[in-house]
C-alpha cells in the first residue's frame, strides 16, 4: 500500500554539490523500492536557521511530495537520524492509497492556476 507523503529535509551547507546530491539520491533510492514515486522535488535553497544544529548556522532545504510504502520512509527516516550530513528531516503523512498520475496532474493544475493569478496581479500593478 502506497501512502502519501510530504518529506523535507534540510542537508548541510557545507557540502559540495555533489556530496549533496550523492546524499539525497541515497534517500531517493530507499523511497522509490516498490513502486515507491517522487511526485515532485522542490529545492528551497539555502536559509539561515533559527538556532544552530550540529554547530551549522545555515542549511540547504529539499522538500518532497512523494508515494512510499511505510516501511521504506522508516528505514530512510532511520538512516538520516544517524548522517551527519542530514541536519533536521519531517515527514508528514497526507493520505493513504494513491494515485501517483492523478496527484501529478493535481499539483499541476494548483500551480498553472497559482501561476495564472500571480500573472494577473501583476498585470493589475
Amino acid at each position: 500500500m502506497l501512502r502519501e507523503y510530504e518529506v523535507t529535509i534540510i542537508v548541510n551547507a557545507q557540502l559540495s554539490p555533489d556530496a549533496s546530491k550523492k546524499t539525497l539520491e541515497k534517500y531517493e533510492e530507499i523511497i522509490l523500492q516498490d513502486g515507491g514515486a517522487i511526485v515532485r522535488k522542490a529545492e528551497w535553497g539555502f536559509k539561515k536557521l533559527a538556532f544552530p544544529i550540529k554547530g551549522q548556522f545555515r542549511g540547504r532545504y529539499i522538500h518532497y511530495d512523494l508515494s512510499a510504502r511505510p516501511e521504506h520512509l522508516k528505514e530512510a527516516e532511520r538512516l538520516m537520524r544517524i548522517d551527519e550530513n542530514v541536519l533536521r528531516y519531517l515527514n508528514v503523512r497526507i493520505g493513504e492509497n494513491v494515485d501517483v498520475n492523478e496527484r501529478k496532474a493535481e499539483l499541476a493544475r494548483a500551480e498553472a492556476k497559482a501561476a495564472a493569478a500571480a500573472a494577473e496581479q501583476n498585470e493589475a500593478v
